[in-house]
């Protein structure tokens, strides 16, 4: 193992190492979807872009810009997307502490109320005092506290005071002669109330029982008929409506065909008997077959008794919905994808299918090029001493075959392991998955390639990223190629386009009918 590559290998794990400590302490969370909401205050003293976002007491995002907008602040923040935001919600400016910083308090509503959309403004906004403010009504306080004391000072030097409280006495005194002289009224009066408070106290729990049962069952009613109720009351009114303007004429031609009815009847009274009496014969036909099928006699009263027809039927239909089943479960992505290899020069460009039956494993399949090619030949013509070498290499479609299955899952973070083709020769590699969106991928290929003319001894190890962006089906990815020969090291880069399962459902949906 040459310096070379050790050095590189070395400059890879650290930027590995600081990549996810940037994304996992940056406090920005590369690859998490964020939502923008604005927000507007008379005044924000001490805010400023950066400042946390709290929704209910937890950090959900940040202050991205605070401009001024129609003679008022206007603060735009970011909060994740996987936390709700509805349009009740409320913003308030909060202090850390006493002397601590301002941020952005939240709180997000009730879900009745629907959900904010993004770059919705949130309209309930206030700011608490801040800490000036807090001491400068503390001094106000305080002053109106001594005023108050100089005034009691200044009543008891007049005398004012002193004629108050002989006032209280006098109305004491009086009172309590009041009292005297009506005891008995008194007693009476409150022997009564303890009596209706005692009866109160023994009936009134049974009432409201009744009347919360009545009103639940009300509201049990009205809330499970509810668009019923609507409907009935709608119908009501059209068909009151359809009553007041079609009823005489209604009426009127009910009455014409009431005559030309009777007038029938009479002219044809002989045909309408046969009719009759052809339909009770046929009835009377009609219930001997039907009790011949009853009794299982027949073809159709052998299907109809028969208990083994309906079993045979039912197994045949549960079989035949088994692949349906498997179908329904399945995600397909296809995948139309180019790269550029810095080192080897290789371009690639290719069509791929990823097929996921399940949660913890998919299988890879895909057709590409390589501009690069494979050397299937080797020719040595020697004229006049000269040895002249000719190269023939094959350009044709490379395969990617591979299947991968998830072998451990922590902290939302996933590790799948690889194998199979790739680029026409053996493969294996390695996925760990951050999310949705981020993905790290290491392949080790090409083992054979040492046998090639003028090709390096090792296989070719690619380790990168792929990002995958959350609103359309574009995704980048980059990251470090042929990391073991240290002649054609280099990186590469490359993009592409992601179809989900749904977004072909759509689009093959929107495709005209011939």
């Amino acid at each position: 193992m040459n310096t070379a590559f050790k050095v590189g290998l070395f400059v890879i794990f650290i930027s590995v190492v600081a990549g996810y400590l940037i994304i996992t302490f940056s406090g920005k969370e590369f690859g998490v979807s964020t939502r923008e909401y604005y927000l507007y205050f008379n005044a924000v003293e001490g805010l400023s872009p950066g400042a946390d976002v709290q929704v209910k007491g937890v950090k959900a995002g940040k202050v991205e810009k605070i401009t001024f907008e129609d003679n008022r602040v206007k603060v735009i923040i970011r909060v994740n997307s996987k936390i709700p935001i509805y349009r009740d919600a409320k913003a308030y400016v909060r202090t850390l502490g006493l002397m601590g910083d301002k941020y952005i308090y939240i709180d997000p509503g009730h879900p009745s109320a629907g959900e904010l959309a993004d770059k919705g403004v949130i309209k309930h906004t206030e700011v608490y005092a801040s800490t000036e403010e807090a001491f400068e009504s503390a001094k106000d306080v305080a002053y109106k506290i001594g005023k108050l004391v100089d005034n009691l000072n200044k009543a008891l030097e007049e005398g004012n005071l002193t004629d108050m409280i002989r006032n209280i006495r006098i109305l004491a005194e009086n009172a309590n002669k009041l009292v005297v002289e009506n005891r008995e009224g008194i007693k009476k009066s409150i022997d009564n109330i303890v009596a209706i408070t005692e009866s109160l106290r023994r009936d009134l729990p049974v009432l409201i029982q009744k009347i919360d049962r009545v009103a639940q069952n009300l509201e049990n009613i009205t809330g499970e008929n509810r668009e019923d109720i609507r409907e009935l009351i709608k119908n009501l009114k059209e068909t009151s409506v359809a009553l007041r303007e079609k009823t005489p004429q209604v009426l009127d031609e009910i009455a014409d065909a009431a005559r030309v009815i009777k007038g029938t009847v009479g002219e044809n009274r002989e045909d309408v008997k046969i009719a009759i009496e052809k339909i009770r014969e046929a009835s009377i036909k009609m219930d001997n077959i039907l009790a011949k099928i009853d009794e299982g006699k027949g073809t159709l009263g052998k299907l109809v008794n028969d208990d083994s027809l309906y079993e045979n039927a039912n197994t045949g239909i549960k079989e035949f919905s088994k692949p349906f089943s498997v179908i329904n479960k399945t995600k397909l992505d296809i995948i139309l994808y180019g790269e550029a290899h810095t080192g080897n020069e290789a371009t690639k460009a290719g069509l791929a299918g990823k097929l996921s039956p399940g949660e913890n494993s998919y299988i890879y399949v895909g057709l590409l090029t390589n501009s690069n090619g494979t050397i299937t030949k080797r020719e040595e013509i020697r004229t006049d001493g000269t040895t002249t070498q000719i190269l023939k290499r094959d350009y044709g479609l490379l395969f990617d075959v591979q299947y991968a299955h998830k072998i451990l899952e922590l902290w939302n973070k996933s590790l799948w392991i690889r194998g199979g083709l790739k680029d026409s020769t053996g493969d294996v590699g390695i996925d760990i998955k951050f999310s949705d969106n981020l993905l790290l991928k290491a392949d080790l290929y090409n083992f054979d390639r040492k046998y090639g003319y003028n090709q390096p001894d090792n296989p070719e190890l690619d380790i990168g990223f792929t990002y995958r962006f959350s609103r359309n089906p574009l995704f980048l990815s980059f990251g470090g190629s042929d990391l073991l020969n240290s002649g054609v090291i280099g990186i590469y880069v490359g993009a592409g386009f992601m179809f989900r399962d749904d977004d072909i459902k759509y689009l093959l949906g929107s495709v005209p009918k011939p």
